[in-house]
Formats: structure tokens, sequence, C-alpha cells
């Protein structure tokens, strides 16, 4: 135990500091985007301005070919913006018409001049934007550049292409600076969290000690008091004065001494007290059934859950009476999350008590009086739960069904088999209380006869009242219009038609509510 104590600890920690470095990244990381993306849209806007400008003061020394009051002008016009390197007029044959340097001679190939710019840069017809490397003046290391090129036209014909190429340096920098920053961040959060971590650790293994001393010592208080009685002592009894779990069970074992001449009493109350503690250990696991189909018999079951988050309300169950009678329930809790999930294992757990109690005198009516009874007692009207419970008796073909204030299930029909006057789908009409709003409430059954070939659908009403994009609920006519259509396919395969049309109808919609969808057809 104490063991297991500090490996959750060490987990627990682990993940939090996990978690905490990475929203730590991705802060820095978003900021570094933003600033990049305000800065490209920055210069794109200066760019835009700057190139215009300077393209109609150049238009006409191009076309009379000036080029040396082009050379005179184009330095003055590049010391405009500081973070202009360099800015060209190039004629159409890609020769250096003027330059921002005034060293560089006029008619040289653009390419000898600047290599990181390719020929296609004279032969553009409308604006061009791209990224270059280069060299940043008198160091060997690379910098990001910007080019933004313009052809120069008038009265519809191409003079030449004015080439701007922007540094960008200062964005580099800050860039360097929010990755240091987030470096030496993420190291102190490490420090603290590895600090943290001891802390926690020290104390949960003093905690882990004392509370592996508490257990043992009553439990070799209860191992001696039954050597004692085992050896003939029968008045021993065992001290422990502790109210939990173990002060219950010493309780119990000085009660069963005192009461150890009615062995057979006794036998049954420990009959009884293993039942329980084997119903208890079912609550551990899983309470929705798996996705693959379940077979009983000739009734075939396929079910869906998907909780709207991490934990669910709604939940769904399949379990054996006798004789070929088998007890389907559905329910949703109101709301979700890790309350409606508690909901949902209290109604489980009733469920099981109900059906270990009740054996083969279980009906649908009395498993609801029984989870009433238990989720309002658990949740005192904070929280009740819709519910729909059936017995499905596949020797005698009938359906017997009672319900808590859930959405009504539809029975479908095969139009080859219908009778006259029958349609194609039922509802399986039948009201009551929700669970856990009145503790005394009491369920009306109803009873439908049932065919071979003939399909049930149950669902919770996070199926047809989550949203499409555009706000529309899901609704029950497009429902009962996707049943008719998937009416001829197996219990999994409707199951999945019926699920794709529904989140096909979603889209990327979020899902309000928890939504599920169970099958079953009777063979």
């Amino acid at each position: 135990m104490i063991l297991t104590s500090l490996i959750l600890i060490l987990l627990i920690v682990g993940l939090l500091g996990s978690t905490s470095i990475y929203y730590s990244r991705r802060t820095f990381d978003e900021a570094a985007e933003r600033l990049s993306a305000a800065y490209n849209s920055a210069l794109e806007t200066r760019a835009e301005t700057q190139t215009l400008t300077v393209a109609e003061s150049a238009r006409t020394a191009l076309m009379q070919t000036d080029y040396s009051s082009l050379q005179n002008f184009v330095p003055q016009a590049a010391k405009i913006d500081r973070d202009i390197v360099a800015l060209y007029v190039i004629t159409d044959n890609g020769l250096i018409a003027a330059h921002s340097d005034s060293r560089v001679k006029e008619g040289q190939p653009v390419a000898e001049v600047d290599p990181t710019l390719g020929p296609e840069m004279a032969k553009i017809t409308k604006p061009l934007t791209k990224e270059i490397e280069a060299e940043a003046k008198g160091s060997k290391e690379k910098e990001r550049r910007k080019v933004f090129a313009r052809p120069v036209v008038a009265s519809g014909k191409k003079f030449g292409t004015l080439v701007v190429i922007y540094s960008m340096a200062s964005l580099q920098h800050q860039l360097d600076e929010i990755e240091a920053k987030k470096n030496a961040d993420v190291q102190a959060y490490g420090v603290q969290i590895a600090l943290l971590g001891l802390v926690f650790l020290l104390v949960g293994a003093g905690l882990a000690v004392f509370q592996g001393l508490r257990i043992a010592r009553p439990i070799k208080l209860l191992a001696l008091g039954a050597s004692q009685i085992a050896g003939g002592q029968m008045d021993a009894r065992v001290a422990v004065d502790s109210k939990d779990e173990i002060g219950l069970l010493a309780d119990n074992f000085n009660y069963m001494a005192d009461r150890l001449k009615a062995l057979l009493d006794e036998t049954a109350a420990k009959a009884v007290l293993e039942k329980e503690l084997e119903l208890a250990r079912t609550i551990q696991e899983t309470l929705v059934p798996p996705t693959e189909l379940l077979e009983r018999g000739p009734l075939k079951v396929a079910g869906y859950f998907q909780p709207a988050t991490q934990c669910g309300g709604d939940w769904w169950a399949v379990y054996d009476i006798v004789d070929g009678r088998i007890l389907v329930i559905i329910g949703d809790v109101t709301g979700h999350g890790v309350p409606a999930a508690m909901i949902t294992a209290a109604a489980k757990a009733a469920c099981d008590v109900g059906r270990a109690l009740e054996g083969p005198r279980l009906t649908a009516a009395r498993i609801l009086e029984l989870m009433n009874r238990a989720i309002y007692e658990s949740a005192r009207r904070r929280f009740v739960m819709t519910c729909f419970a059936c017995v499905i008796d596949t020797r005698a073909r009938s359906i017997t069904y009672a319900n808590a204030g859930h959405n009504f299930p539809y029975l479908y029909r095969h139009p080859s088999t219908l009778q006259q006057g029958e349609s194609e789908i039922t509802v399986l009409m039948s009201r009551g209380n929700r669970l856990g709003d009145i503790p005394d409430s009491t369920f009306a059954e109803s009873t439908q006869p049932l065919r071979s070939g003939d399909r049930l659908v149950f669902y919770t009403d996070g199926l047809i009242e989550c949203e499409s994009p555009t706000g529309e609920e899901y609704g029950e006519k497009r429902l009962r219009n996707a049943i008719r259509q998937a009416g001829d396919q197996g219990p999994m395969q409707m199951r999945d038609t019926l699920m794709a049309g529904a989140a096909q109808f979603y889209g990327n919609a979020p899902r309000k509510d928890d939504i599920t969808l169970v099958v079953a057809q009777l063979s």
C-alpha cells in the first residue's frame, strides 16, 4: 500500500509538472506566432505602400531609359525604411538599371549582384513576395529576408521590375528573446516541480506509513481474536473502537462470537455479506457494456455511448434473468460530468442489487422502484435520472416495459411483415416519474408482442437534441426516417448507420449532451 501511494504521488506530480511545462511552452509559442503574424502583416502593408510609391516615381525614368536619374533617386528611396537591405530597378532582360548601393554598376546582371534573386524577378507580371536567407552584412551568419517585387507598367506595357529586400533581423531578435525566456521559465518550472514533488513524496510517505500502521494494528487484533476463538477461548473479544469499515468488521466479529451457537443463522448472514461484497466488486467494473455485438440466445444487442465530456451521465445495460428473459435498461442523469457519472454508478449498483435480490421474480417496474430509492437517497433531488427498463421474453416473444420519464423507444417492423392497419414504427409509450424525484414512486408496466426480425431502438435525448452548426436539432423525425432506411440491417450495422447519419448532421458542432443508442433484434 505504501509503495502504491508513493507511485501515485510521483505520477500525479509528474503529470502536473508536464502539464504546467506544456502550457508554459505553448504560451510562449503562441506569443511568438502572434508576433510573427503581426510583424509580417505590418511589413507587407509597408512594402505595398513603399513599392507603389517608388514604382510611380521610377516609371517615367524607365520609360525614358534615364538610368542615371534612377540611380540618383533609388539610394534616397531606400533610406525611407531602416529595414530595407537593398532596392533594385531591373530591366526586362535581367540587368540592373539602378541599385540602392551606388557602387553597383549599371547594366550588371542582377544574379551577379545578388545571388539570392533568380532571373524570374525580371519576368514577373504581377506583384510577388517570397522569403529568402542571406548572409547578414559584416557576418557570415544567415538572416531571414523578405523580397517584394512589383512590375513597373505604363499604358499596359511593362518597362521593368522594382525589387525591395527587407531584413527581418528585428523580428528574429524578438523571437530569440522569447525563446530564451521560454527556456528559462521551463527550467525554473522544472526545479520548482522537482522540489514540490520531493515535499509531496516525503509527506505522502509519512501518511502512507501512518495509515498502514493504523490499518495493520486492528487487523492483527482481529487475527489474534480469531485464533483465540479457534483455540476454544469463547470469551475472547476484539477491542477496536474505530468508526470505519475495520471497526464495523470488529463489531461483527464480536457479534459472531456471541451468536456462535446459532451457526446456521450466522452462516446465512455470512452468505448475505459475501453476496453484498460481490456486488460491491462489480461496481468497480465498466458501467457500460462493450461496443461488440452482445448475443443472448435469439436476441442480439449493439450499443453506442459517447459522453459529452470526459465523464457522462448516460448508462445502459443488458442482463440475463432466467428462462430466456433478458433485462435491457437505458438511463440518462440530468447533466453530465463526474457528479452524473457517480449517480449512474449508484443506479448500476442498485440495479445489480435488485437483480440479485429479486432473482427470477425481477420485473421492469420493480427494478425502477429499487433504482428510484437508491438515487433519491444518494442525490436528494439534486440529480434525477430518466430511465427505460424492459424485460424481453425470447420464448414468449414479448417485451414488458416501464418508463421513468425517458424518451420513448421505437419498435421497427419491416414492411414485408406488417399486417393490415399496422405501421412500420411503433412507439413504446409508457409514463412515470423520473428516478430520484419521489422516494416512493411506482411505475406501470405495458406489454407488446414481438415477431422475428423486429428491431428495438433505445436512445437518450442527447441523440435528438444535439444541434448542427446552424443550431438546428437532430429531432425525432430524422431519427425515425433513419431507422426506416436502415431497417434491413443487423443491430451493429443499423447502430453504425444511425450514428453515422447523426454525426454527419452534427458536423463540427460541439455535443451539448451525452449520446447513447442501443439497437436490439429478435431473430
